[in-house]
């Protein structure tokens, strides 16, 4: 049996990034991790995975983190993950993770995330597909998490995370 994962899906401009620190600081024994820990400027051992040009590496950079994650996990220690919106057959029972498994998804409106992108200099492609990835988010995930407050909105997650996480 695996310790429990929380998986906190969002978009490109979500917030995922700005939110870890303030997820660290209160996690208190709950390992937190974000999928984008292990990339330096967006690659991996100079592999871009963060570009979109690069989603035929994506499944191999997924299947790291499943490795990653399932040794965390079957040494008993719960685990919150940061990732990117999956494709929808993950949300469901049985896909890729062992269970106990609970998707949640980390929000913005949608005109905060376009001033997000746009300061970022990310062209208009990238854009329209982040906006699609959040919509899909919206649209499949059991839970929603938004705000703008990184303290207040890290405590909702965590104590979201610890409902079925076990005591030490």
């Amino acid at each position: 049996m695996h310790a429990s994962l929380h998986l906190l899906a969002g978009a490109p401009a979500a917030g995922k990034t700005t939110l870890l620190p303030h997820l660290l600081a209160a996690a208190d024994g709950l390992v937190v991790m974000d999928m984008d820990e292990l990339l330096e400027d967006g690659a991996l051992l100079g592999v871009p995975i963060a570009d979109p040009a690069a989603a035929p590496v994506w499944p191999a950079y997924d299947r790291m983190w499943e490795r990653i994650v399932t040794m965390v996990r079957r040494a008993g220690h719960p685990v919150l993950l940061l990732c990117p919106v999956p494709d929808p057959e993950e949300f469901a029972p049985g896909g890729r993770w062992a269970a106990p498994v609970r998707w949640a998804l980390l929000d913005c409106p949608d005109e905060v995330r376009l001033h997000r992108l746009k300061e970022r200099g990310v062209p208009q492609e990238w854009i329209e597909e982040a906006m699609a990835d959040a919509a899909q988010g919206r649209a499949l995930a059991p839970k929603v998490f938004a705000g703008d407050g990184a303290d207040e909105l890290a405590v909702r997650i965590l104590a979201w995370a610890r409902e079925d996480a076990p005591s030490h």
